[in-house]
């Protein structure tokens, strides 16, 4: 997590998990994988565990980092901010209630503005309805959250 981001189009990058694994041409070229095989010679240590090498590789196993889960909030100054640079929030190893507690995370942090990409809207769908139906019973049930597909 950074609270400045070289990235032209967010202010700050959360990562609320670390690591992935590809499921479709559009992660050939996967910057962040890269990356993590970088962080994981530095020591980094939310990239030491490894991932499957067939679709991820070094450092780059899906990992939850609960203890990020406040960091948005404890952030004063309104910022976009790219929700998982380094990972997919709806990678099928997320728990549902995972993604919920970022999603109440994102909306009691109302003062930012969430980037959310994946590679798995399929699931995305699934599960904001699920948090839709379940907890957020409003027109706009994410006001201050971007969804994207990543393909």
């Amino acid at each position: 997590m950074a609270d400045k981001s070289g990235i032209e189009w967010t202010d700050a990058t959360w990562n609320p998990t670390t690591g992935c694994d590809r499921v479709s041409p559009g992660c050939d070229n996967c910057y962040a994988l890269t990356l993590a095989k970088r962080l994981k010679a530095m020591g980094s240590p939310a990239y030491q565990n490894d991932g499957d090498p067939r679709t991820s590789g070094p450092g780059f196993k899906l990992t939850l980092h609960p203890d990020r889960l406040d960091q948005p909030i404890r952030w004063t100054r309104p910022r976009r901010i790219f929700v998982n640079s380094m990972s997919d929030l709806f990678h099928k190893d997320v728990p549902y209630d995972f993604i919920a507690s970022v999603f109440d995370v994102m909306l009691r942090a109302s003062h930012h503005q969430f980037q959310v990409l994946t590679k798995r809207p399929q699931r995305m769908a699934r599960v904001l309805w699920r948090l839709y139906e379940r907890s957020y019973p409003y027109d706009d049930p994410f006001p201050n959250v971007w969804l994207g597909d990543r393909e």
